[in-house]
């Protein structure tokens, strides 16, 4: 498929009733565009492979289903990645739907010749931040971590070339975390960073409510794996950058680890059972704190080490 402005990667599962409306609206979000349209069915039992190629034949869109069986969201990303054939991807979540904006990203992304687009980012009071053109990427991963922005990672769109190029992939064995582990590698690669001043607004009419439920005991601890990973990143790509380092390890990571034992708390588990599973894994090499971290997280870390018991989510 030569000549694609956009490659439109949909993940899928058991989506029978919205993926026909969903793929509709987007087409209609994007005909000044040429794109094309990568459903990757995650072993559907409803129907929905057949809906999507439906919808896609009768109404005369590029694109294609892919059946990827039982695999992870991350890994039907990457699945997605490999078929795309556009100039720019981004990917849909028929759960975390959101209203126009892909004509706007693509009109940032042409003009200053981006990477990485996203929509202009806020602060957490919902204050809009003009982003310069000139930010590096490392800057905004900082801003990222230490919640001076917040960035919807949903929303967002690439140069599939900056993708290929650097090898950027999702962690495949991720089921949690995985699409903020890709923004922090993205980020880390240097991309050229272009905002949109598109203000996202959720699309809950078409969307679909998310009602998987994650087991903390099972998978809490995949996304410290994945921030370990991307940490180990930032060391090679970065090893001067100081303010990057520290924030990751006395900020990222500890505030990761005792999201894990917040979660492990609130599902039942007992301190003792927690501290030991924490150093059987080297987990608890991650809850350190310096004076990089925040004092709210410093002082759970303290609490949590000299008296769990007292210790709180």
């Amino acid at each position: 498929m030569a000549n694609v402005d956009l490659s439109i990667i949909i993940p899928s599962k058991n989506n029978k009733s919205k993926i026909a409306a969903i793929i509709k609206k987007l087409a209609a979000e994007t005909e000044n565009l040429d794109i094309e349209f990568i459903v990757i069915d995650m072993n559907s039992s409803d129907g929905g492979v057949l809906e999507a190629l439906n919808v896609i034949k009768d109404s005369g869109i590029r694109g294609c289903v892919i059946q990827s069986g039982g695999s992870t969201v991350s890994s039907a990303l990457n699945t997605g990645i490999y078929k795309a054939s556009g100039k720019y991807i981004t990917f849909v979540y028929p759960s975390r739907l959101y209203k126009d904006y892909f004509t706007d990203y693509f009109s940032a992304a042409e003009e200053r010749k981006a990477d990485f687009i996203f929509a202009a980012p806020e602060t957490k009071d919902g204050n809009r931040i003009l982003v310069s053109d000139n930010v590096s990427g490392t800057d905004v991963l900082v801003s990222l971590v230490k919640s001076s922005i917040v960035m919807d990672f949903t929303a967002v769109m690439f140069d599939r070339e900056f993708l290929v190029r650097n090898g950027i992939r999702f962690y495949e064995e991720c089921t949690l975390g995985y699409a903020e582990a890709f923004i922090y590698n993205v980020l880390l690669h240097s991309p050229k960073v272009a905002y949109s001043k598109t203000k996202l607004e959720r699309d809950h009419l078409n969307g679909l409510e998310k009602n998987d439920a994650i087991s903390a005991s099972n998978n809490c601890f995949e996304r410290l794996d994945a921030m370990v990973k991307v940490f180990s990143a930032a060391k090679e790509l970065h090893k001067d950058d100081k303010v990057l380092l520290n924030t990751l390890e006395y900020n990222e990571l500890p505030a990761v680890a005792m999201g894990c034992v917040d979660k492990l708390l609130d599902e039942g588990f007992k301190y003792s059972s927690i501290k030991k599973l924490l150093k059987s894994k080297k987990y608890d090499s991650y809850i350190e704190f310096s004076m990089d971290t925040p004092a709210s997280l410093r002082n759970k870390i303290i609490i949590w080490k000299t008296l769990p018991w007292f210790y709180k989510p």
